[in-house]
């Protein structure tokens, strides 16, 4: 099975999506972000990348360079364990440092899979906020 890291465009919303809706933790209402405030974040504030097996998208990343926020990093659950979220963190992160941030953040389930990745990844728990989420800062050692 091939595996391609792209930069995502408006036309991979489709796949986006279900992505997004297929994932057991941090799950999102349909409704709740719509396809302009995706858009926006893929063209305006910040960029996005997928990653296809076989020309469907099975993973996805958005980072909002105007905030240092990762706004999104998702995995199909039929593609966890093959490494496609590592090589998007790892993409995200660089571009993000490429624009002068020093502080990247983002919330996540206190209690997740997710929490853990990214604590992996030198990602330090700065506050458990009373939702049941957590926020997680990384800090660029190299200005």
């Amino acid at each position: 099975m091939t595996a391609l890291l792209r930069q995502a465009t408006r036309d991979d919303l489709a796949g986006i999506w279900r992505v997004r809706y297929a994932v057991a933790e941090n799950t999102l209402a349909p409704g709740r972000i719509g396809d302009d405030e995706v858009v926006a974040q893929l063209e305006t504030t910040g960029r996005g990348w997928v990653v296809e097996e076989d020309g469907e998208v099975v993973a996805f990343a958005i980072g909002d360079a105007s905030g240092g926020n990762v706004w999104a990093l998702f995995v199909d659950p039929r593609a966890e364990g093959r490494g496609h979220g590592s090589r998007l963190h790892d993409t995200m992160v660089e571009w993000l440092w490429t624009n002068g941030l020093t502080t990247l953040w983002l919330t996540t389930g206190a209690r997740t899979k997710a929490r853990g990745f990214y604590e992996r990844r030198g990602w330090r728990c700065t506050a458990e906020l009373d939702d049941g989420q957590a926020r997680l800062e990384l800090t660029n050692a190299w200005p």
